[in-house]
């Protein structure tokens, strides 16, 4: 009896913690790495990791080391794999339900973790084909199907994409600071996004994949030299002249 109560009482707790916002989450288990590694922050509601996992189980937990006040965040399915297209997690402190499956070996997974949706979304990153950039910002504009921006692809990575060219306001077409990159040179359906509509892409490194339609928006006019790394959703920006 009372260890059903100190469990109730840290589900209790680890709630009230959900409802704050967790300020970190690490995860553990043989399919880690060096067994513990904290996941990144990338903002209030959303955690990543990014990079290799081995074939084994995985557990996420909102301490390095489990201890009074937390928990685990658990699947709602049996055998959840981490590659998946969004699994619920409920939070627990039984360990016996809270594990993750990964199947195979390799260096690039990713998975986001929406605590606002109390979801999981995982991925075996594959590298895309094509980088391309357009938009009001850019000399091609909005109607620039078939004629977009293509980016220059890594020969070390192919990740990594990297583009140098002028940026300015174009005040005779719609959102005449914006723009945005595709996957293709079209709309759809793949495409990079920042977290917050009109981000100076001077100011903030961050970016997610999919979502809603938001954009960046220059503060200043001028020679751009922008480096894209896709699997680990960051990008660089210097404004050279």
């Amino acid at each position: 009896m009372k260890k059903i109560c100190m469990m109730i009482v840290g589900l209790i707790t680890c709630m009230n913690m959900f409802a704050q916002q967790y300020q970190e989450l690490w995860i553990t288990g043989s399919a880690v790495p060096g067994g513990t590694q904290k996941l990144i922050k990338v903002s209030d509601n959303d955690f990543k990791y990014a990079g290799r996992l081995q074939a084994g189980e995985l557990r996420i937990s909102t301490a390095k080391k489990m201890r009074k006040g937390a928990c685990y965040l658990a699947p709602n399915q049996l055998d959840a794999n981490i590659v998946n297209k969004g699994i619920g997690y409920s939070e627990s402190v039984d360990v016996k339900n809270a594990t993750w499956q990964v199947v195979v070996s390799e260096d690039r997974y990713r998975f986001h973790i929406d605590t606002e949706k109390k979801q999981l979304r995982g991925e075996l990153f594959q590298p895309w084909g094509e980088l391309f950039l357009a938009g009001g910002a850019t000399e091609v504009g909005w109607k620039a199907e078939g004629h977009m921006l293509l980016m220059k692809q890594s020969m070390d990575n192919p990740c990594v994409w990297t583009w140098e060219g002028d940026l300015k306001q174009h005040p005779e077409v719609e959102e005449p600071g914006s723009f945005k990159f595709q996957g293709q040179d079209r709309w759809h359906p793949k495409s990079i996004h920042p977290y917050v509509q009109g981000t100076d892409i001077l100011k903030d490194a961050r970016f997610r994949t999919g979502g809603p339609d938001t954009k960046w928006t220059l503060s200043h006019d001028g020679r751009y030299r922008i480096k894209v790394d896709l699997f680990n959703e960051t990008i660089e920006a210097k404004l050279v002249k």
